[in-house]
């Protein structure tokens, strides 16, 4: 329910504010939960994990369609609880520089090709043919282990 605005800061104002605010803390709540499980998930699951290092401020700027709810999805906090359970259990995490040309590397071969961001399907003359996302992923690792190795 909506109230006036000019109207001065009634006790019904007050209770409304207050069911609102218990709300957004509840989906608050539910959010953090769900990166934890996630995190901790992930941390007993694996020993090294590997990600791209990304500007979440560029890309919420940028025409991905998504805008300003980009920030709303937690990565940055994900990243942050993912690191420190993996110091925790004495494992791994390797942040790969944001500038790696991971989506435009073959994994197979190692040949360099230019996409665009419509391009969904990587497909090399070596002869391989896959999801874009699962080639970057595969060369992110790589270059996560091979980070880890120079260490």
């Amino acid at each position: 329910a909506r109230s006036k605005k000019n109207e001065t800061k009634s006790s019904n104002y007050f209770k409304q504010m207050r069911k609102v605010n218990r709300i957004y803390r509840k989906i608050a709540n539910q959010r953090l939960d769900s990166l934890h499980k996630k995190s901790t998930e992930i941390a007993n699951q694996y020993d090294i994990v590997c990600v791209e290092d990304l500007d979440m401020k560029a890309i919420g700027n940028k025409g991905f369609g998504n805008g300003k709810a980009t920030f709303d999805n937690g990565y940055g906090m994900f990243l942050n609880m993912l690191d420190y359970k993996l110091k925790e259990r004495g494992k791994y995490f390797v942040k790969v520089d944001k500038w790696y040309p991971s989506s435009q590397i073959c994994h197979c071969c190692g040949s360099v090709k230019k996409l665009d961001l419509k391009d969904r399907v990587y497909t090399c003359d070596c002869g391989y043919t896959g999801d874009r996302d699962h080639n970057a992923a595969i060369n992110i690792l790589t270059e996560g282990l091979r980070i880890l190795q120079s260490l």
